[in-house]
């Protein structure tokens, strides 16, 4: 797909301030040149705070723009954009991000059905987890398609559990409902039933078997024993695998008791993924939770993935991160923790965040380690 930056050079004239010369809106053209600088690894435009919109190239974009024989430049679909998207919960921009591509059309029409038509998806199990999942895939679209605020949605989705569970005392809040009504109803149907809120969002695990290994954990503080318990058989994975048809999701979580764990499913216990970013992730966790229980969701995420980064050696998960990376949710710990990691890395580095994505493997361990030393908990 092509597009034109038809911008005009100059000091103190705005990014697209005329709309006649450009070929995108504002909001999508500024989405597809922070996709472009993301996908480069390289900070493109120095742009002018809020109220002075001055925009300048900066040196890569001066060699860039000469490269594609001036403002004429290629944008092809990054699934890493669009899965930035999606973990932000920002579902309005992935749907968006996802119209531009011509080749992205079944995606596009499977939002169209879900989101504008109500063609809700039918699981492989009885009528009444059907009418279960049918309240929570409701509640998907009321908050994050049409977006109709968190508290707004969850009212409704509580009403609709309540209905479904003929329950009347209406002082029942939805997470205790979810708790003990609705776990105890999967258990008499052979199913395991989480409910609560990922990253600040209402949406069930709902699984069949588990099975439990004990592994000896390596973190910044020393080695541990963690109980993993690999979870199989899954009907439901929460909102961020429902929102990528099943494309991306939760991997694992801890337990209050400090018990890891992990969808089978979703790694090869050999990987780099499985030791560092399930293992030593939520071993972080366990380990932070036994100190402070109360930590925040943002305290916990930013700590987990500084270690991720300490001891990832095949993975560049910086620059998965910068993709993740959101600051005006704090309810979201995933996206407001990588902004703060972000962050911390430019203020160390004295980079851009742009800059960051090509930063060698030896300076991002270093890095990473001194900021998580800097955020010691006691």
């Amino acid at each position: 797909m092509y597009f034109s930056i038809s911008l005009q050079w100059q000091e103190n004239r705005a990014l697209c301030g005329r709309q006649s010369h450009c070929t995108f809106p504002q909001p999508t053209l500024s989405t597809q040149i922070k996709a472009m600088e993301e996908e480069l690894g390289k900070q493109l435009f120095i742009r002018g705070t809020k109220g002075y919109r001055k925009v300048t190239l900066t040196e890569d974009g001066m060699l860039l723009r000469k490269r594609n024989g001036g403002y004429k430049m290629k944008a092809d679909f990054s699934e890493n954009v669009y899965y930035g998207h999606i973990v932000k919960g920002d579902l309005t921009a992935a749907i968006d991000y996802v119209k531009q591509f011509p080749e992205q059309a079944r995606r596009y029409e499977r939002f169209r059905a879900i989101f504008e038509q109500e063609q809700y998806i039918c699981y492989e199990a009885d009528a009444w987890i059907n009418d279960i999942l049918i309240a929570y895939q409701q509640y998907y679209r009321e908050v994050f398609y049409l977006c109709i605020g968190k508290e707004n949605a969850a009212g409704k989705l509580r009403g609709r559990l309540a209905e479904y569970l003929e329950i009347t005392d209406e002082d029942i809040e939805l997470c205790d409902m979810e708790q003990n009504q609705i776990t105890e109803a999967f258990r008499r149907k052979g199913f395991h039933f989480l409910g609560g809120r990922t990253s600040g969002y209402y949406g069930p695990y709902i699984w069949q078997t588990t099975e439990s290994r004990t592994y000896e954990v390596e973190l910044p503080d020393g080695i541990q024993t963690y109980t993993v318990k690999f979870l199989d058989g899954f009907i439901a994975r929460s909102w961020p695998d429902y929102l990528s048809f099943g494309e991306i999701g939760t991997g694992g979580w801890t337990d209050a008791d400090g018990i890891i764990n992990c969808i089978r499913a979703s790694y090869d216990p050999d990987s780099e993924t499985f030791k560092v970013s399930l293992l030593k992730h939520e071993a972080q966790h366990a380990r932070d939770l036994s100190i402070h229980k109360n930590m925040s969701s943002e305290d916990l995420e930013y700590r987990a993935k500084l270690v991720e980064l300490i001891y990832s050696v095949e993975r560049n998960l910086l620059e998965q991160f910068a993709r993740e990376a959101a600051s005006s949710d704090k309810s979201n710990g995933h996206a407001s923790a990588a902004e703060r990691i972000l962050d911390g890395f430019a203020e160390k580095l004295k980079l851009r965040h742009g800059e960051m994505s090509r930063l060698p493997a030896e300076e991002i361990h270093t890095t990473a380690r001194i900021l998580f030393e800097e955020s010691y908990i006691l």
